[in-house]
């Protein structure tokens, strides 16, 4: 990555930002939108659910009223006196006679039949398929509604009429009309239900039970409420509503399994949820361990405790969300590939001039000024390309000055190397030259002298040569003065004042503080030039009667100040005359990594500060051990 060129990196960057941000928003989206349509199918779920209730509930209610109002007439009131007037096993005829036992015991025949019972209530009765009417001691008569013969036989079931009668009775007791749950017949398999009531004017006397009357429920009226195969109807392909007992046994038919009422279990979570007389919706498997949205909820219907279940398949609920998911994925896509072409459009006109700037930064580096680059924007980017051309005329400018600057280096060391081959040649010619001819005429003249006047001579010769030896050491301690190495700076400094002040009549008041014998010998010698060229200034231009010279050592630096009350110059205006001196001072304060400061003004003297920093050398003495 970090080899990668900066164009691949912001297509990079930008495309995994983009990517990112989609991502984000698609996923916050789908989920959003997702919860959105759950809770929108959960509320439909609810709301029918809530209408299905509301329909059964009525629908029990009805029938309630209906055997209400059957037990109230005067023909089913007549029927059950008749029956209670004598205890019977069994009656069920169908013509208006009376048998020869009744005949007999001069009894009446029961007013009406069974059949003709059926007919004139079979109107009032829709939903029912079938009555009984029950005596004292389970005395039955019965028969069916609507002319179906079948019926009476299906509702005996597997319970004899005494059985009916004894569970009905027993809820009886307590309320007047009683609701029973389903139950299966075993012979003909086939769910049935009985609501009762107790017969109004059905008593033989006071103290007696009062006579029932029980109506066989037809069952396709729940199915015809709960069942809806119809897609249209909010439920969709997938959608059912059903009702569950307390025994987990469905209470109506299955829109996916036929014939399922009491055959079916449902032991799911909502059911247990329901029964336990809570509502609400939940995501959870269903009877056929399919994921289904599923609302819950209790029918109130006295006598029965159900539990009403609206539900519809989470694959097919979640259908338009998958188809959003698609366009998302689709517009995602279509965005990206904008997107990236955007981006390689951005990331070309942003590197583009970075990859100018990189190109003349390298020609730069060579030492090849070309022309300005052109500032195409007002931008950050412009701004850099503004900078970099003012860097490379600066450089440029700073390159002719160095180039300047090293060229008068250059001959100001030649023109110094020029001057001191003079002054030596200048100091053997005139000093110990002369000296040398006088020895030699001196010598000559030997010749022509004898006695007490060659003693003499001979000893003008000696003093000749002392002067020459004189000479040559004056000579060779201005080259490299051997006191500087053998007795340290300050030794060197004052001697080399002396000597100034022999030649030239300046007075020089020198003050050293602090250690120097473990000092560089590079700062020594620098500082020594230092100093040596500073009084020659003075000698040669400042016409000074005095000069203060004060070396400090400090703790990591070396301080020098001299100051002379000469005729003092200006600064900025020296060296223009073909001098080397200040160029030089200040090329030895720089090699030292030093700070020198020429202060001085005419009529006011100058004053040289040079401050460095001390390398100091550490000399170990170890002793050896002697075999």
């Amino acid at each position: 990555m970090k080899n990668t060129p900066l164009s691949e990196k912001l297509i990079l960057y930008f495309v995994l930002l983009g990517i990112g941000a989609i991502l984000i928003i698609s996923t916050v989206s789908f989920y959003s939108t997702k919860r959105a349509l759950m809770s929108r199918t959960f509320d439909q779920l609810t709301s029918l659910r809530i209408v299905k209730k509301s329909r059964i509930e009525q629908f029990y209610a009805d029938r309630v009223r209906e055997i209400s109002f059957l037990a109230t007439t005067a023909e089913v009131a007549e029927a059950a006196l008749q029956i209670n007037r004598k205890p019977l096993s069994f009656i069920s005829v169908k013509k208006r006679i009376a048998s020869p036992r009744l005949q007999r015991e001069g009894r009446e025949a029961i007013p009406a039949t069974g059949e003709e019972i059926g007919l004139k209530f079979g109107s009032l009765g829709e939903h029912f398929s079938a009555f009984f009417i029950f005596g004292r001691d389970g005395a039955c008569m019965k028969g069916w509604l609507h002319g179906n013969p079948d019926a009476g036989s299906m509702a005996a079931g597997p319970l004899l009429p005494d059985s009916i009668y004894r569970l009905l009775r027993n809820k009886l007791i307590s309320q007047p009309v009683v609701v029973c749950d389903v139950m299966l017949n075993n012979k003909t398999n086939q769910p049935f239900q009985l609501i009762s009531s107790i017969i109004d004017g059905g008593r033989s006397g006071n103290t007696e039970f009062p006579a029932i009357l029980a109506l066989l429920v037809s069952t396709d009226g729940i199915n015809s409420i709960m069942l809806n195969n119809d897609p249209l109807s909010g439920l969709g392909m997938s959608g059912e509503t059903y009702l569950v007992g307390d025994d987990y046994l469905m209470r109506s038919t299955s829109r996916f399994l036929p014939g399922s009422m009491l055959k079916t279990a449902v032991k799911t979570q909502p059911v247990s949820g329901a029964l336990a007389g809570r509502e609400g919706t939940l995501l959870t498997n269903d009877y056929r361990t399919i994921p289904v949205l599923s609302s819950y909820g209790t029918i109130s219907v006295p006598g029965l405790n159900w539990a009403i279940l609206a539900e519809i398949d989470m694959q097919e609920a979640m259908i338009p969300i998958y188809e959003t998911r698609t366009r998302i994925l689709l517009l995602s896509t279509l965005i990206m590939l904008v997107f990236f072409a955007f981006v390689m459009i951005i990331a070309k006109r942003i590197t583009k001039p970075l990859m100018r700037l990189k190109e003349a930064a390298i020609h730069l580096g060579e030492g090849q000024f070309g022309p300005e680059l052109p500032v195409t924007t007002h931008d950050e980017l412009g701004a850099l390309t503004e900078s970099f051309n003012i860097m490379a005329r600066q450089i440029r400018e700073k390159t002719t000055e160095l180039q300047q600057e090293r060229f008068g280096r250059m001959r100001s060391v030649i023109d110094g190397e020029e001057m001191e081959r003079q002054r030596l040649s200048r100091e053997l010619h005139d000093g110990i030259g002369q000296l040398l001819i006088a020895i030699k005429l001196r010598m000559e003249s030997l010749l022509y002298q004898e006695g007490k006047d060659i003693g003499n001579s001979i000893q003008e010769l000696k003093k000749y040569f002392d002067q020459i030896i004189d000479e040559v050491r004056r000579i060779s301690n201005n080259l490299m003065p051997s006191v500087l190495e053998a007795f340290g700076i300050t030794i060197a400094l004052r001697n080399l004042f002396s000597e100034t002040e022999e030649h030239s009549g300046l007075r020089i008041h020198f003050e050293a503080k602090g250690d120097y014998d473990d000092l560089d010998k590079k700062i020594k010698t620098y500082v020594y030039r230092l100093t040596q060229e500073a009084i020659s200034n003075i000698v040669k231009h400042a016409e000074a009667s005095e000069v203060r010279v004060n070396l400090t050592s400090q703790d990591e630096s070396l301080l020098l100040v001299i100051r002379d009350n000469g005729k003092g110059f200006t600064p900025e205006t020296a060296g223009k005359d073909g001098g080397n001196g200040i160029h030089n001072m200040r090329e030895r304060a720089s090699l030292l990594q030093g700070n020198i400061e020429i202060r001085s003004a005419p009529s006011k003297g100058t004053t040289i500060t040079l401050n460095v920093p001390i390398i100091v050398t550490y000399v170990k003495n170890q002793d050896f051990p002697r075999g």
